[in-house]
């Protein structure tokens, strides 16, 4: 008998793709699920995404076992609405993660085919974590990060 027993999966299609929220704030989680080190090239990686609750109402987008952004407002009562079908399973979605603007960003959705849209003004509300070691701030004597 397993140790573990996979869910089954529900794939829902996005009609209307959409940028992931906070991308600044994930950045460090976005590179730990893209796994190709600090500093990887800038392509496009497809990417099957799991739509999960989140604190609140919020809802949160995992891949690869790593939380990498959040459902913005407009797009979360569909959503929502898809995850509660899906019941006992794990809700997926296509989607993409592609650099813009020089940050990793969560595509949800097929990558349009004119590139991707501008990033929506207000879509990113929490700021990027501070640089540390071991959860300890590093800050310089100049009071500088």
């Amino acid at each position: 008998m397993p140790l573990f027993r996979r869910r089954p999966e529900v794939s829902a299609d996005v009609l209307v793709g959409f940028c992931a929220a906070e991308a600044p704030a994930m950045q460090r989680s976005l590179l730990a699920a893209l796994g190709l080190g600090e500093h990887p090239a800038p392509t496009v990686v497809p990417a099957r995404l799991q739509v999960d609750r989140g604190a609140d109402d919020r809802l949160v987008l995992v891949w690869r076992n790593v939380i990498v952004g959040f459902v913005p407002a407009h797009a979360a009562p569909d959503l929502a609405v898809r995850l509660d079908a899906a019941g006992d399973a794990t809700l997926t979605v296509r989607g993409a993660v592609h650099r813009a603007d020089g940050t990793w960003r969560v595509w949800v959705g097929d990558v349009p085919p004119d590139g991707f849209p501008p990033v929506p003004e207000g879509l990113d509300t929490l700021p990027p974590p501070e640089p540390s070691i071991l959860g300890v701030p590093l800050r310089r004597l100049d009071g500088h990060a």
